[in-house]
């Protein structure tokens, strides 16, 4: 047996006394209980849609014995019914039961499933500040519905309904997304854009970094290759200014930094590393100055002339990059321009598992960056001087910030780069030991997250 509804139903707003049809076609008719009785299973029908004015609508009915329907129930949130559709069975074909061997039915019904539906857990993005489970490739859908579409006209339906249970309770999943074939890593100019790549553009457009994305022909891996620095010379001369007040700060205990403290071991690094990158110079001295500024503020660190000098050594270094560096400038204008809203405990956790990922899928520089970001922002901060009221310098961040847009805006362009390049996510599954749909599930979540929090 099988509902077929017929029709249109009107439905009258409780407040604005607007009427709105509603066409049969809304609504998909499922089994959501089931309990067997003396004359055999006593089903629960329903079937829901949704509009924006309206809210939820429901149509529930119960069905026992087989083939007899009860009275339907309508839930439509407080609006009224002015017209409601015809509603019936329909008698599914009729089969041969001698012909049919059930128990190889249910294996075969199982089969497939398992080979077209997966745990949401391996693949998609979970963001609960969201709801759950981004499904980005379509459903939910359970195992009924599954196997109601695709068998409905070769088993009846009692056996589906026994395969479908059967998956429940083996696998402890009613809600299951589906595994998406090859077609889904291959654009066509026809298809729609995915939300995700929507997001992952508009995300991109908002955390500008001036740098390539490199990507390996051979194994998929990511780069980055640094901008060429326009006044080479200048930026030594700025990062051996620095290095010099670095030296001052540190001469004297009473200035309460060491070679341990973060700060200080953050420009180090940016000695080390990233000294031929202005980008990435500009945005730690940025980032320092801004905590080192927080510090003195809250007095943990006292206004000595030596860490004063520092502060201006790393602001002045900051805003000469920007002077002589058009893109790099007109990166920190647009930054300036997002808020980062507060890392929630959920959002530390989506980043602390998006880090085995991203290790994976990047080499060099970028690997490092990635891991010593992702740190930063799941622990060092958490333990980082409290935020100073009142800090209205302009060439100030919110700490962490700059951390943030490295990651989301760099998992954004490599979205990107996989969506306008599928042959390399198989490549990348290869090489990275990730399947392929674990990694664009971590990338859609990171840019889920990215755009709820900039």
């Amino acid at each position: 047996m099988r509902i077929e509804t017929t029709g249109v139903a009107i439905v009258r707003h409780s407040e604005t006394g607007a009427k709105f049809e509603i066409e049969a076609d809304e609504l998909d008719w499922e089994v959501v209980a089931s309990e067997e009785r003396d004359m055999g299973p006593d089903r629960l029908w329903s079937a829901s849609t949704h509009r924006e004015e309206l809210g939820e609508l429901r149509w529930e009915m119960s069905e026992y014995p087989i083939g007899a329907l009860g009275q339907i129930v309508h839930d439509i949130n407080g609006h009224e019914l002015v017209q409601d559709f015809s509603i019936r069975l329909e008698h599914e074909p009729d089969y041969d039961d001698e012909e049919i061997d059930e128990e190889s039915a249910i294996e075969e019904m199982k089969e497939w499933f398992h080979s077209n539906y997966e745990d949401p857990a391996n693949s998609l993005p979970h963001i609960s500040a969201e709801g759950g489970y981004k499904w980005i490739y379509g459903g939910p859908e359970t195992p009924q519905e599954a196997l109601g579409d695709n068998f409905s006209a070769e088993y009846p339906e009692e056996i589906i309904e026994k395969a479908a249970q059967q998956i429940i309770d083996e696998d402890g999943i009613w809600d299951w997304s589906p595994i998406p074939g090859e077609e889904f890593f291959e654009p066509s100019e026809q298809d729609e854009v995915e939300p995700e790549e929507d997001e992952a553009e508009e995300l991109s457009r908002l955390l500008p970094l001036a740098e390539d994305l490199l990507q390996d022909r051979e194994t998929g891996v990511f780069s980055v290759r640094a901008k060429k620095i326009e006044k080479p010379d200048l930026l030594s001369a700025t990062l051996d200014q620095l290095a010099d007040a670095i030296e001052d700060v540190l001469a004297s205990p009473s200035n309460g930094l060491n070679a341990d403290s973060l700060e200080i071991r953050r420009l180090n690094r940016t000695f080390e590393r990233y000294s031929n990158d202005p980008q990435r110079v500009e945005m730690d001295l940025t980032s320092v100055h801004l905590a080192l500024t927080s510090q003195i503020g809250t007095g943990e660190l006292p206004p000595s002339d030596e860490n004063q000098a520092l502060l201006l050594a790393l602001q002045e270094g900051a805003q000469g990059i920007r002077a002589t560096d058009p893109q790099v400038a007109e990166n920190r204008k647009l930054l300036q321009q997002q808020a980062l809203q507060e890392l929630e405990p959920e959002n530390l956790d989506l980043l602390s598992d998006a880090a085995p990922v991203l290790e994976a899928i990047t080499q060099g520089d970028l690997r490092e960056q990635m891991r010593e970001d992702i740190l930063y922002l799941t622990q060092e901060m958490r333990v980082g001087p409290p935020k100073l009221p009142g800090v209205t310098r302009a060439d100030a961040i919110s700490p962490g910030r700059d951390e943030a847009v490295r990651v989301f805006g760099r998992s954004a362009r490599m979205l990107i780069a996989l969506r306008k390049t599928p042959e390399l996510v198989h490549k990348l599954h290869e090489s990275a030991g990730f399947k392929a749909l674990s990694i664009i599930g971590v990338l859609g979540g990171l840019i889920s997250l990215g755009m709820m929090l900039f």
